[in-house]
């Protein structure tokens, strides 16, 4: 194994490390100075890092950009490294991405705009900067855009401030959700309620490991509201574990993570099956690695 290339098991899957910092010329003169991934960690102690990306804020300042995130978009602050966390599934249960990165800020997609715009997305182009905050991390991301209204006609609240991939992701999301509204109560989605996006800090137990919402990267998720006020909230409501969803809302809920998973659409899905740290919301993430938290 070469010095630039490390492999380790994290929350289940395979992460290729270190190859891809060279893609982030601002991170490349630091790249040998990332921690070695634990090659061998327990696995209950791996799923609980990436379960607590979530989970705990890293002591450092939150850097100033030229469009601040409003007050409600800045991803939630929750407890310490939560023990509920479960074992992370054997090598031939995980997940593999195998492109060769591990984490960093999210790569900018070509023609973003167009493609936003061809998705039915109503945007505004906005700025979180990459930069290196005093506890050594870094933060940001090269394309971030303001997200005020997909094709599905959900609203959101504040717009969010989301990478594009996000972005698109977001777009997708609205489909799948208007899809199964339909099916499960004959109405649609009008509001998706949101608990924030951008948040600069590290996981917890794995120092120099950052959290996607770092890079604007992630988004979690509340509740859904029905035409008419109705809500369905995700904390109670999910089916945990392997129950069976009991009523159309446990329905809704459960197919909707699972598509979002299942299609791609988001490459890391964590609900209240995953750990307690998310039993109030959806985090969905477009990190570089596969998490099935449905």
């Amino acid at each position: 194994m070469s010095a630039r290339l490390a492999v380790v098991v994290l929350g289940g899957m395979m992460v290729a490390a270190g190859a891809g910092w060279a893609a982030y010329p601002a991170l490349e003169a630091t790249a040998e100075a990332q921690p070695a991934p634990p090659s061998a960690a327990p696995a209950s102690g791996a799923r609980s890092a990436l379960a607590s990306a979530d989970a705990t804020h890293a002591a450092q300042a939150t850097p100033t950009s030229t469009d601040d995130p409003s007050p409600d978009e800045s991803a939630p602050d929750e407890s310490a490294p939560d023990e509920s966390a479960p074992e992370a599934p054997s090598e031939d249960e995980a997940d593999e991405d195998d492109d060769g990165y591990w984490v960093g800020p999210p790569e900018s997609v070509p023609d973003c705009e167009a493609k936003l715009e061809a998705a039915g997305v109503k945007f505004s182009p906005s700025r979180l900067p990459l930069h290196k905050t005093k506890a050594g991390i870094y933060c940001g991301a090269e394309q971030v855009v303001r997200y005020h209204e997909g094709p599905g006609g959900i609203r959101w609240g504040g717009s969010p401030q989301v990478t594009c991939k996000v972005a698109l992701a977001m777009a997708e999301l609205e489909t799948i959700v208007q899809q199964e509204a339909e099916r499960e109560f004959s109405r649609p989605i009008k509001r998706i309620k949101h608990m924030g996006t951008y948040n600069c800090r590290e996981m917890a137990n794995y120092p120099g490991w950052v959290s996607e919402h770092s890079y604007a990267n992630a988004i979690d998720i509340k509740h859904f509201e029905l035409r008419g006020g109705k809500q369905i909230p995700v904390l109670g409501e999910y089916p945990k574990g392997g129950a069976e969803p009991k009523n159309a809302r446990a329905r809704f809920l459960k197919q909707v993570a699972r598509r979002l998973y299942d299609e791609r659409v988001f490459s890391v899905v964590l609900t209240p099956s995953f750990d307690r740290a998310h039993r109030n919301h959806f985090h969905l993430d477009m990190a570089r690695y596969l998490v099935d938290g449905t």
